[in-house]
C-alpha cells in the first residue's frame, strides 16, 4: 500500500540544477512539447525572469531515485498576489506535468490527492494557485491534475491523425467539390508567379521568415482586437533565440509560402514525439488573400508531416470553425483556481468567475458574435 511517506519530493530553483534529471526523464515520459526542457528554459530565461517569476521545479520520486512526475512550476506576483503557476505563460498552449508512463498504473486518484497536498507543503509560500490550459489526457493516460476541482477552459484543443498517404488524408477529410475548389484557387495563385513551399534552414531564412510571421500575426491581432503577444520584447526574444537554436535540431518548424521572392504566408510550429503542433499560421493581407495562401501552406504542411512520419497534426487550443474541417479528435482543457490565503481566495475567485463568464460567452453563438464585433471595433480605435 502506497503512502505519502514513501514519496520523495525534490525542489529545484534553477534549470541548470535539474537539467540532467529532466532530460533523462523527458525521453520516456508522457508530456507535450510545451514541457520540453529547451522550450521552458528559453521561456524562463527570456520571459519568466523578466516578469519576476521564481522557478519551483518539482521532481516526485517513488521509490527514492525513481522519478514518476516532474512539475515545472513557478511563483509569480500578479497585482501583489503571489501565484503558483505552470511555467510557460501565454506562449504555451498546454500546461501540466511530465508523467512516468506507468504513473496511472501505480497511483490512484486518491493517492494523487494526498501526494499533491504533500507537494504543496514542500513549496515556498504563495497566496493562490492559478493552473490553466491543462489537457485532460497526457500521452495515453489521464492527467492527474484534472482530478482537482477544475473548471473547463473557455476553449478546447483539436487534433487529427494523419495516416500514411496525403491524397488519402485529403479525401477522408474534404469532399471532392471542396478539394476541387481549393485546387482551383491554387492554380489561380500560380498565375501571379512561381509558388513555392520553403522550410527555413539557414540563419538568413530564419530571420526573414520569423520577422514576416511576427508582422503578419501582429496585423491579425490588431484586426481581431485581441492582445498583441509580440508587443513584449521578451516574447520576441524568446521566439528569436529559440528559433535560431531549435530549428537546426528539428524541434521548431518555420516555413513560408513564397510567390517568387515574396512571402505570402508563414507558419511557426513545433515537431515533437511524432506530433506536429500548428501554432502560428499567418498570411499577407493583399489582393492574393482570396486565393487562400494560408490554406495552401497548410496543405504543404500536411504533406510534409505525412512524408516525415508524423502521426498527429495538433491544431492546439482554439475552437475556430476551420479546425472542424480537418479534426475528428477533441482534447478537453481545464483550469484550476484555489486560494491559500484570504487575499489569494479573493484573487482566485475573481479569476475563476471571469473564466466561467468567458466560456459562457464563447459557447453562446449570439453572445460570441457580439463580443467579437465589439472587440474588433475597440481594436480599431486603439490602433
Amino acid at each position: 500500500m502506497l503512502s505519502t511517506e514513501t514519496i520523495n519530493t525534490l525542489i529545484f530553483n534553477s534549470f541548470d540544477e535539474i537539467e540532467t534529471v529532466w532530460r533523462s526523464f523527458e525521453e520516456s515520459s508522457d508530456n507535450t512539447a510545451f514541457q520540453n526542457f529547451d522550450w521552458l528554459k528559453h521561456w524562463y530565461d527570456s520571459v519568466g525572469v523578466a516578469s519576476g517569476c521564481r522557478a519551483c521545479l518539482v521532481v516526485v520520486e517513488y521509490p527514492v531515485g525513481q522519478p514518476v512526475m516532474l512539475l515545472p512550476l513557478g511563483i509569480e506576483k500578479r497585482q501583489g498576489v503571489n501565484c503558483l503557476v505552470w511555467l510557460g505563460g501565454a506562449v504555451s498552449d498546454y500546461h501540466g506535468p511530465l508523467l512516468s508512463p506507468q504513473l496511472s498504473e501505480n497511483f490512484t486518484q486518491d493517492f494523487f490527492q494526498k501526494a499533491w497536498q504533500a507537494i504543496q507543503v514542500s513549496l515556498p509560500a504563495y497566496d493562490a494557485i492559478l493552473f490553466e490550459k491543462m489537457p485532460k489526457d497526457i500521452g495515453a493516460q489521464l492527467n492527474p491534475f484534472v482530478s482537482l476541482s477544475c473548471i473547463p477552459t473557455a476553449s478546447n484543443a483539436h487534433f487529427t491523425y494523419l495516416g500514411t498517404q496525403f491524397d488519402g488524408f485529403l479525401k477522408a477529410k474534404r469532399s471532392s467539390k471542396s478539394i476541387s475548389t481549393e485546387k482551383r484557387k491554387h492554380r489561380r495563385l500560380q498565375e501571379y508567379g512561381q509558388v513555392e513551399f520553403v522550410i527555413a534552414s539557414d540563419s538568413k531564412q530564419i530571420k526573414r521568415f520569423l520577422a514576416d510571421m511576427i508582422a503578419q500575426k501582429v496585423r491579425s491581432y490588431m484586426e481581431m482586437g485581441v492582445a498583441n503577444l509580440f508587443e513584449s520584447k521578451e516574447v520576441c526574444d524568446f521566439f528569436n533565440v529559440l528559433s535560431a537554436q531549435a530549428i537546426p535540431l528539428g524541434f521548431v518548424h518555420l516555413s513560408a509560402l513564397m510567390l517568387d521572392d515574396r512571402i505570402i504566408a508563414t507558419h511557426w510550429g513545433l515537431v515533437y514525439k511524432k506530433r506536429f503542433y500548428h501554432l502560428y499560421p499567418t498570411y499577407e493581407q493583399s489582393e492574393l488573400t482570396k486565393y487562400a495562401p494560408g490554406g495552401l501552406l497548410m496543405w504543404h504542411l500536411f504533406e510534409w508531416c505525412i512524408d516525415n512520419g508524423i502521426e498527429i497534426y495538433d491544431f492546439t487550443i482554439g475552437d475556430e470553425p476551420y479546425k472542424d474541417q480537418w479534426c475528428d479528435q477533441e482534447l478537453k482543457l481545464y483550469d484550476y483556481y484555489q486560494g491559500k490565503t484570504v487575499l489569494g481566495l479573493c484573487y482566485a475567485w475573481a479569476f475563476k468567475t471571469s473564466r466561467l463568464l468567458k466560456r459562457k460567452i464563447k459557447h453562446t453563438p449570439a453572445l460570441w458574435k457580439v463580443a467579437q464585433s465589439v472587440r474588433a471595433f475597440l481594436g480599431k480605435i486603439r490602433h
